[in-house]
């Protein structure tokens, strides 16, 4: 017997929505999402020749798949999930609180924070260290496990409001940080000192490590960073010869 292949809806028009279908497309799901606007991703022009690409294969396409396995909410308003298929919250703006949308759905929702910059969003989504996954529902954790198999990301368990937090809680501690470093570059020209040389030799200290600003640049190499070099998938190798 034929084992279907898996199913994923992304709602959304923003550039999360856009990386997260691109992604989990490559990962090998079905996926849909909204006709993205270029102006959203012109600054990605791998995300853009990647889901060229894709929809070539019909592993994207534009619209509404039917009988999702999963819906990933990337800051969609309205927010609609047929029975049985996995909500999968990235915990933007309208639902930065995973609950609220549990409550609003009527249902379990695993929260799977996304911080994705830009002109990065793809291999940030593709190739991070590691993927947050918070649900107080153990069946809708497994179903969000099977779907984000493919990704080459390793999960990170944890409870919704703990999820939800972490988002907010890395980007205080990166302006913390930049804040703090600011200080300092402000005190070594008061004392007469090489800021860009003391500040080299801080980051020098690997309980430190590089500047927010920098890390991505060399890019990461994570899971999807080395699986591009050592064994391209078909649809990133006819990518390559574009």
């Amino acid at each position: 017997m034929a084992v279907r292949e898996l199913r994923a809806r992304v709602l959304g028009d923003g550039l999360t929505a856009i990386a997260v279908a691109t992604g989990l497309a490559w990962s090998g799901l079905r996926t849909s999402c909204a006709r993205p606007d270029p102006a959203v991703s012109a600054s990605e022009p791998r995300l853009q020749e990647l889901m060229r690409s894709l929809r070539r294969s019909s592993a994207l396409s534009f619209g509404e798949l039917a009988d999702p396995d999963a819906v990933f909410v990337c800051g969609a308003e309205e927010v609609t999930a047929p029975p049985g298929s996995a909500v999968i919250n990235c915990v933007l703006p309208p639902w930065e609180c995973t609950r609220d949308l549990q409550a609003a759905l009527g249902r379990p929702v695993v929260s799977h924070p996304q911080l994705l910059r830009e002109g990065s969003a793809l291999e940030d989504f593709l190739s991070a260290d590691f993927a947050v996954l918070g649900a107080d529902d153990a069946e809708a954790l497994v179903r969000a496990d099977v779907v984000l198999a493919g990704v080459p990301v390793p999960p990170l368990h944890c409870d919704v409001d703990s999820a939800d937090l972490v988002l907010h809680a890395t980007n205080g501690l990166l302006e913390v940080e930049r804040e703090y470093f600011h200080e300092l570059a402000e005190l070594c020209r008061a004392v007469g000192a090489d800021v860009d040389r003391v500040i080299e030799c801080v980051r020098a200290d690997p309980r430190i490590g590089a500047d927010p600003e920098q890390r991505g640049d060399p890019p990461r190499r994570g899971p999807a960073t080395r699986l591009r070099e050592d064994q391209p998938p078909p649809v990133l190798g006819e990518l390559e010869t574009l």
